[in-house]
């Protein structure tokens, strides 16, 4: 099994150990009865300051980090794949219209192999985009690329929006590219 698999399925059971784990986390606070929840601290040797109950379950609520995590690390390992199959160095800044059209071609496959095609693909890379640079909104150029590889599904002001099941479908479209393009494990 190739490198890119092995780290696909540790990142894959991370985010379901860890989103285990928060579930987990969860019930045993809302089932504990502790008064002063506001004014109990919890602490770990790491980090003396702590957090009150109240702001660790909040944090638990907010699963953006997990997510965000895993959808970015998805797309990097599946860009990097994808340039190291093609003999690309990682830092060509080529889009996944570049790089997908080329590891697509190289398997001789095209875009309509693929479920979502190019649409789809440049949809991961809209969004992925959009979040690393701190977006919540889709702009006009993100707009435009979509609607350049014939995705019109967002407008200019729609919100980003990143929970489990887009990230379940973002990284099924990138594994879809990456198997039709001859990177099957």
């Amino acid at each position: 099994m190739s490198d890119i698999w092995v780290r696909w399925g540790a990142l894959t059971k991370s985010l379901i150990s860890t989103r285990i784990a928060v579930e987990r986390e969860r019930a045993l606070w809302d089932d504990l009865e502790v008064t002063e929840k506001a004014e109990l601290r919890l602490r770990t040797p790491v980090r003396e300051a702590g957090l009150t109950v109240v702001d660790h379950v909040e944090a638990l609520d907010d699963e953006s980090t997990v997510l965000t995590a895993t959808f970015v690390l998805s797309y990097a390992l599946a860009e990097a794949a994808a340039l190291n199959r093609l003999g690309i160095d990682f830092r060509a800044g080529l889009g996944v219209e570049e790089w997908g059209t080329r590891l697509l071609l190289d398997a001789g496959r095209t875009w309509s192999d693929v479920p979502e095609g190019l649409s789809g693909a440049v949809e991961v890379a809209v969004v992925r985009n959009l979040i690393l640079h701190g977006q919540t909104e889709f702009d006009v150029q993100s707009c435009v690329r979509l609607a350049t590889a014939g995705n019109i599904s967002h407008a200019v002001g729609d919100p980003v929006v990143l929970d489990y099941a887009q990230v379940e479908l973002y990284r099924g479209r990138l594994l879809d590219l990456l198997t039709v393009g001859g990177l099957g494990d």
